[in-house]
């Protein structure tokens, strides 16, 4: 504290600092010891503050000088709604929840207008998932659903440690979402469970959309039947279901322990999948960055236990339709809330906007605004949840904590595991540029057009933007050795089950990013770093040659 100016051996300049030096310790501004995880205890901060108070008294003969020096600390802020655990909910609680979704969203009205199906539709038409967006779209989502019926949403704890073992009370679905009616608080009629029979997207089941059965009332979204079973003659059946959800559970346990979130909006090559359907255990191999950060693995489980829920949460087009998804999405919100509390100084990129949801409470939503400073932006939702209004109460069950440790290969750095993947398209010698421009790149595609930069083409590796100044550098501004700067090529080649040996081709088209216009190679060719070539290794390791490319459409 010297560097500071104080010295705490010195107790002349400990009264001289002491409410700067509270005020430090009670906002946790400064740690216990050099463990920075390590904070005064409340109890010895209110000594700390009562002693100042006092009037530094030093010894029993000192005298008393009292003042309110240091005012007693700020209370906790109260939030707007807590979300509890359904389990933990007694039955009157849970029916004053079915009556919002019944009087407010109409959910039972499979009515294109109802407000259930409206709703539902945000999400089908806009979810965003693969990317740094999916878990605070969501988080949007739900913020939205619980402004429309003034209510929180119950979170359903799949996170429970022996939510696996068939015959426990964590396991399958929670009870509220099985029973067939429920008495409405207001009206004391006898309804049906809201929880259960919601109507479907367009009325319409997407396990009878797709012919593979008849005989359930698909007016209403459907499971998958061994969760209303628990009888013996489904035991083993059934048992085998409950014990997959323990792989998901470790999942979700791993990529907890990711120090990155995920890699950035707008990264080259994002979204990096597109899974409409969803067959749990799902394949590692779908998700390339699983190994790399918290995002990359996370929607791993997600999808898992969507597939395992049955039909129509298995399907993005038809998940939202079913309640269950409220629900099992306010726990997908819990564990990512665990993990942002764990990382308060975790990197966003805070400006993308989450349409359809305005505001950063996202309790309205636009669906035609072209003013992008109106939507919900990633960085509001991507804040501790008190700060934008709501809680979590305690889960009823203890919770899962997982089998085994990290794999080895999984503790490498995110920057260390992307590099290892490759092979890559490198640029050297970028340096500033007057102009902005965007080069969009390809494998084995000779005389592409704009029309082919689309991520459903399996040669297209991405996109690699250059932001110019707008103004002539003539103060020396801009570096003059130039940098390097990296596309993961890696999809494309192994989409296109290429190899080092195949001497796979670049080929690249660079449009001015204002006009659109694309440049002749003629133009590019006198820009720094246009000139992309194709590197197997670990590209911080390679010297890449800045011989330019005369033909100006391909590189080997």
């Amino acid at each position: 504290m010297r560097g500071y100016f104080i010295d705490l051996d010195d107790v002349a300049s400990v009264r001289e600092w002491s409410v700067t030096i509270y005020n430090h310790l009670a906002s946790r501004n400064m740690p216990l010891t050099t463990d920075t995880s390590q904070f005064w205890p409340i109890d010895a901060l209110e000594t700390f503050r009562l002693w100042v108070n006092q009037g530094w008294r030093i010894n029993e003969g000192s005298p008393f000088d009292p003042a309110n020096r240091i005012p007693p600390p700020d209370l906790p802020q109260q939030v707007k709604r807590v979300r509890p655990d359904i389990r933990s909910l007694s039955a009157g609680e849970i029916d004053v929840y079915r009556a919002k979704l019944d009087d407010v969203m109409q959910i039972g009205d499979p009515d294109s207008g109802s407000p259930w199906q409206r709703c539902a539709y945000v999400h089908t038409n806009w979810c965003l998932h693969y990317q740094e967006a999916f878990a605070l779209w969501h988080r949007a989502y739900l913020l939205y659903l619980e402004e429309l019926i003034d209510h929180a949403i119950p979170f359903w704890d799949w996170m429970a440690e022996d939510a696996s073992v068939d015959g426990s009370p964590q396991a399958g679905i929670p009870q509220p979402f099985l029973d067939e009616t429920y008495i409405h608080p207001v009206t004391g009629e006898k309804r049906p469970n809201p929880l259960r029979y919601a109507a479907a997207k367009d009325g319409n089941s997407k396990l009878c959309a797709i012919g593979k059965m008849s005989g359930p009332d698909c007016r209403f979204v459907q499971r998958n039947p061994l969760f209303y079973t628990s009888s013996e003659t489904d035991r083993e059946e059934r048992t085998k279901l409950y014990a997959m959800a323990r792989i998901f559970q470790q999942q979700v346990v791993d990529a907890l322990k990711f120090d990155t979130f995920s890699t950035p909006q707008g990264f080259p090559g994002y979204p990096w999948a597109n899974i409409p359907e969803f067959d749990p255990p799902q394949p590692d191999d779908l998700y390339p960055y699983r190994e790399v950060n918290f995002d990359g693995l996370f929607e791993q489980p997600h999808d898992n236990y969507h597939g395992w829920l049955g039909p129509d949460m298995g399907d993005n087009a038809y998940t939202a339709f079913d309640p269950l998804f409220s629900s099992y999405h306010a726990n997908i919100d819990r564990m990512l809330e665990v993990w942002i509390r764990n990382h308060p100084d975790a990197q966003f990129t805070t400006q993308t906007p989450l349409q359809p949801f305005l505001g950063p409470g996202a309790r309205e939503v636009s669906f035609s605004t072209a003013d992008h400073w109106r939507y919900t932006s990633l960085g509001q939702m991507a804040q501790d949840s008190r700060r934008i209004g709501y809680e979590y109460g305690e889960p009823v069950a203890r919770q899962f904590q997982g089998v085994t440790s990290l794999p080895k290969a999984r503790r490498t750095s995110a920057s260390e595991s992307i590099l290892e993947r490759g092979p890559w398209v490198v640029f050297d010698g970028v340096r500033c540029t007057h102009d902005s421009y965007v080069i969009d790149v390809f494998i084995n595609f000779p005389e592409p057009t704009q029309r082919d930069a689309a991520w459903g083409n399996k040669h297209y590796v991405g996109r690699f933007s250059r932001i110019g100044m707008g103004v002539v550098d003539d103060k020396g501004r801009c570096i003059t050795h130039g940098v390097s700067r990296v596309l993961n090529a890696g999809p494309s080649i192994r989409a296109l089950e290429l190899q080092q040996f195949d001497e796979p081709q670049i080929s690249f088209i660079v449009s001015h990013l204002d006009s659109g216009r694309v440049l002749t190679a003629e133009e590019y060719q006198a820009l720094p770093g246009f000139i992309p070539k194709l590197i197997w290794g670990d590209p911080r390791q390679t010297v890449v040659s800045r011989t330019r490319n005369s033909g100006g459409c391909c590189m080997q």
